[in-house]
């Protein structure tokens, strides 16, 4: 296996799985908790974001495919996604456009992202994928939602930030209700700034 990446929570390997290059992805373990706590937490999180995965694929997001699940072993094995990260790139008005229709995609999928930036989207032959479900979960709370956009939010100027709304809300069932909830976070936010000077 070769370490192609590495972040808080995992490490990342591109190998070969039955003839096939694909990526893995291994939680690694934290010294800090009980061992037996620790290795239920992990478990439990490589079956999650495995079934998440899958359920995406087959819902048409734009995202790698699950190929193997070794819950025993921390291990997600899946395809690998020839592009650059957006971060890296010069993001482009329909980029913004494509963003917000994977996130909408996402969402009527009955998942939320948890981190979705440019740091965990790629673009491959003029497609956005999305990458890293390590802080997804199943919900459809209208909060949970507005709180990917908020995030998305941070890292666009205004124009793309309604070019990338405008496109989530012609897939997004209650559009409406989520920019509300998103107006409503935000509104609480600068009420805490204000109450702290």
């Amino acid at each position: 296996m070769k370490l192609a990446g590495e972040g808080a929570e995992a490490k990342i390997y591109q190998t070969t799985f039955f003839k096939e290059k694909v990526m893995v992805k291994r939680r690694i373990e934290k010294k800090y908790r009980v061992k037996a706590l620790d290795e239920a937490i992990r478990k439990e999180r490589t079956k999650k974001e495995a079934k998440i995965l899958a359920n995406l694929y087959l819902s048409g997001v734009n995202c790698p495919k699950l190929i193997f699940c070794d819950p025993n072993k921390y291990e997600i094995y899946f395809s690998i996604i020839k592009g650059k990260l957006a971060r890296n790139s010069k993001l482009e008005r329909n980029f913004f456009k494509k963003a917000g229709e994977q996130l909408a995609l996402m969402h009527e999928g009955g998942v939320i992202h948890g981190d979705y930036t440019t740091s965990n989207l790629m673009i491959s032959k003029g497609k956005v994928y999305v990458i890293d479900f390590g802080l997804s979960d199943f919900s459809k709370i209208a909060e949970e939602q507005a709180t990917d956009l908020l995030l998305f939010k941070k890292g666009a100027s205004g124009e793309n930030f309604k070019e990338f709304t405008r496109a989530y809300a012609k897939i997004k069932k209650n559009a409406s209700g989520v920019f509300k909830k998103m107006s409503e976070i935000e509104k609480r936010g600068r009420y805490v700034v204000r109450k702290m000077t």
